[in-house]
């Protein structure tokens, strides 16, 4: 029970740090693609020297494949979610970016070995239903508008893959290691994708460097370690479910910070979220006999 509570808990730390991504994002003035790589960037100037002085680099044999893969995909991931903030809306990029815990729970049968059970799509579908209530008013019509949520979309893609493999490499490799390898590599593969599509590599202000610092010490740094974490002591489609809960905190930080009020609607899919959120967390019968 105590390490129940402890994953928990880092789940908690977690959902409050990624909440910051958006809001950060869009208060930095640089280039979506190029912000999205300096996040990165960052995140592996911070982490690299913390994995060395753990001894947990380099990586054990057979684990740098699977690492390059995940980081790859978290590169993919960030190179469309970031761009799709300064398309759509907040609020309908990171709801459709939260609909990553559906595409983990169709790919754990297969590749984790998890079933999926009438009770996980109870409560996913009643979190969904949160969700959409909250971004429903935010959706508009447009080919820009709808870029951008393709864009959420395909990020929710890539990150399910990137989930996947975490949760298979945390009983391969060290945790802070293995961050440091996909964090590299995902800042490498959008570092020659601004190279590649000509986009300004610097922010145009001074300023901006805070925001950055912000998105790969929160989001990043604390938000994703704790997120792998919490993948060695919980089902990879639960860690996930939580993080239907950016959307809320999110559509609230944004509305604090840049004066984006949140639509009326906000209040009763946050209610929906967390009954969701309530319902998949609550111990099942064999847990509570053990």
């Amino acid at each position: 029970m105590t390490r129940r509570c402890s994953a928990l808990c880092g789940l908690a730390l977690a959902v409050v740090a990624i909440s910051w991504g958006a809001p950060l994002a869009r208060m930095t003035e640089a280039a979506p693609l190029a912000v999205a790589m300096w996040r990165l960037v960052l995140a592996t100037a911070l982490l690299v020297p913390i994995a060395f002085v753990r001894g947990e680099l380099p990586l054990p044999a057979g684990a740098g494949r699977p690492s390059a893969w995940a980081g790859a995909l978290l590169a993919v991931h960030f190179g469309l979610w970031i761009p799709s903030l300064f398309l759509t809306s907040v609020s309908a990029s990171v709801v459709l970016v939260t609909t990553t815990p559906l595409w983990v729970l169709l790919l754990s049968p297969r590749f984790l070995g998890v079933p999926i059970r009438a009770s996980n799509l109870l409560t996913f579908g009643l979190a969904m239903t949160g969700v959409t209530v909250i971004s429903w008013g935010d959706f508009e019509l447009s080919p820009r508008t709808l870029l951008g949520d393709a864009m959420a979309l395909g990020g929710a893609f890539a990150v399910a893959g990137y989930i996947v493999i975490g949760k298979r490499m945390r009983a391969k490799a060290p945790l802070l290691g293995y961050l440091a390898v996909v964090n590299g590599v995902a800042a490498a593969v959008l570092a020659a994708a601004v190279l590649a599509s000509g986009t300004p590599f610097c922010p145009r202000t001074a300023v901006s460097w805070l925001p950055l610092l912000g998105m790969a010490v929160g989001p990043t740094l604390v938000g994703h370690t704790m997120l792998n974490w919490a993948l060695a002591h919980l089902e990879a489609y639960r860690v996930n479910l939580a993080v239907l809960l950016e959307p809320v905190g999110a559509t609230l930080l944004t509305w604090a910070i840049l004066g984006e009020a949140p639509p009326l609607h906000v209040v009763p899919g946050a209610a929906l979220v967390l009954g969701g959120l309530g319902l998949e967390m609550l111990p099942r019968r064999s847990e509570r006999q053990r």
